[in-house]
């Protein structure tokens, strides 16, 4: 089968900006100036905004999820989020992230949200599949009272409001990409929203606002996740790399045993993408060990838990999308009784990287980070301390 590669132009030829920033906007990526000047703030909710989805991704970590066995609690309305929102910005909130449970460019919600967002000030992140903004039927079918007439309209719309995307991206390989989401033609819609988003603008930016994301990663993917990070870095693209989630239908154990990384080859991945980094001026070893070993290798490491909390469709409360234990309704308690008892800001405490807890010992090794910094001092140590 032939590759099929988004027609988007390097922006990186030899080396990055001495200024780049490693980071995506609204995301939940905590800088330390930011973590110290917001100490015991509210800055982040996860959310779910609808639940229709058009795609059927067999490893989708929000459906069959034991966080919305609540049977007798309908979804939360667009006015109930609206409020909790405004409650969470009484706490410090800064930023809103949609993860799931559906496709949020399938939703007659999407433009009013990121707009009501926007006018109060909050930024948001969204992680998408894309189908919206890469097939003109869909952006028509779901946002044509908004004045939308195709694909790349929604895109150069979104543009003007304060929302970057995470676009998930799984292969150069359209057999391969239409399985993982058992969609057919599915890779012809995901490239041409990414080539929709960059013709927007999202990349022209530091930080850039458009991220890809691969995740998780698979056995039947794994040839591939180095290749789409690097592609993703030449064009200013943030790559997130990712291996399996412990939540929704990724926590069967025997789904794990089938399709998750070995050990090895996490390890291998993770020293491949930090010594492309420290090879190409985007990290130095110092650098690397000063922050911690991301649990997105290459990336920000990931602290949103020092920060945040996900409210899920009906309405419970739970640290992040990786855990499935509730922590609360909205419904039964108020945001800032259950941000002030949140079990997880007490696992995360005063760590810059908190890593993942809910995936660590299940699909990150617990000796996964240990592992790839000593491979990194191993290859980089003698010539950092030669240059000095």
């Amino acid at each position: 089968m032939k590759l099929k590669i988004p027609n988007i132009p390097k922006k990186f030829e030899s080396g990055f900006p001495e200024d780049y920033q490693n980071t995506l906007p609204n995301w939940g990526f905590f800088s330390r100036e930011e973590l110290k000047a917001n100490q015991g703030k509210l800055l982040l909710l996860d959310i779910d905004l609808d639940r229709y989805c058009s795609l059927h991704c067999p490893d989708c970590f929000r459906q069959d999820s034991e966080v919305d066995n609540v049977e007798d609690r309908k979804d939360l309305s667009f006015g109930e989020l609206i409020r909790i929102i405004e409650e969470g910005k009484k706490l410090g909130l800064k930023y809103v992230k949609i993860c799931g449970v559906g496709e949020p460019t399938e939703s007659k919600k999407f433009i009013p949200f990121i707009e009501v967002m926007t006018n109060l000030g909050i930024g948001t992140a969204v992680f998408t599949k894309g189908q919206g903004l890469g097939d003109d039927n869909i952006a028509r079918r779901f946002h044509n009272r908004y004045g939308i007439k195709n694909a790349r309209e929604l895109s150069e719309r979104l543009y003007q409001l304060d929302v970057s995307f995470m676009l998930g991206f799984h292969s150069f390989d359209p057999t391969i990409q239409d399985y993982a989401v058992r969609t057919p033609n599915y890779t012809d819609i995901k490239n041409t929203a990414l080539e929709n988003l960059v013709h927007a603008g999202f990349t022209d930016s530091n930080p850039t606002r458009l991220a890809l994301c691969n995740a998780p990663v698979r056995r039947t993917t794994y040839d591939d996740a180095f290749p789409i990070y690097v592609w993703g870095r030449e064009r200013n693209i943030y790559p997130v790399t990712a291996v399996m989630m412990t939540s929704g239908k990724q926590i069967d154990s025997a789904f794990l045993k089938e399709n998750d990384l070995t050990d090895k080859q996490k390890v291998e991945l993770w020293t491949n993408i930090y010594s492309w980094n420290i090879e190409h001026g985007l990290q130095t070893l110092e650098e690397v060990k000063a922050d911690g070993i991301s649990c997105l290798p290459g990336g920000h490491p990931c602290n949103q838990l020092r920060a945040g909390l996900y409210i899920t469709m009906k309405g419970n409360v739970v640290g992040c999308p990786g855990y499935i234990e509730s922590q609360g309704n909205v419904r039964k308690q108020s945001l800032a009784e259950i941000w002030e008892q949140s079990k997880t800001r007490r696992i995360a405490g005063e760590r810059f990287n908190t890593g993942c807890p809910p995936k660590e010992g299940i699909t990150i090794p617990t000796t996964l980070y240990a592992e790839v910094l000593s491979n990194l001092q191993s290859k980089y140590q003698l010539r950092e301390s030669g240059a000095q």
